[in-house]
């Protein structure tokens, strides 16, 4: 919800978002299995370039069932000029998440525009 109401203070635009009092986002297509995005929304810059936002539960960091999912985010942001952003806890017990999941995403060959700790 922070990151939802975040970027609407920002000036961002369209703002779908899997959370109450927001419509959802489209469902992406995949070769394997279909994905909804987090969040999508349309920054405010002149090209009102997309954004494509992916909530990462500590829990799930682990998960191999992400691998395809991430994969497809990756490819829509690139076939639609988006930029995938990720949001993570600041900190675990196990340490930095950010550090964490730029690792995952890095075996992935994913890159991301941003990664968000909240």
């Amino acid at each position: 919800m922070l990151m939802a109401e975040y970027f609407a203070w920002l000036g961002y635009t369209d703002i779908k978002a899997r959370l109450p009092g927001y419509p959802a986002p489209s469902m992406l297509s995949g070769t394997l299995e279909d994905h909804r995005p987090d969040l999508t929304c349309r920054q405010s810059d002149s090209r009102q370039t997309p954004l494509i936002l992916e909530v990462v539960p500590l829990s799930e960091l682990a998960d191999p069932r992400l691998e395809h999912r991430w994969t497809l985010l990756f490819s829509a942001a690139r076939l639609y000029g988006a930029e995938l952003h990720f949001c993570v806890p600041r900190w675990s017990q196990a340490g930095a998440s950010d550090l964490r999941l730029r690792q995952c995403l890095e075996r992935l060959d994913i890159r991301s525009n941003r990664i968000w700790t909240v």
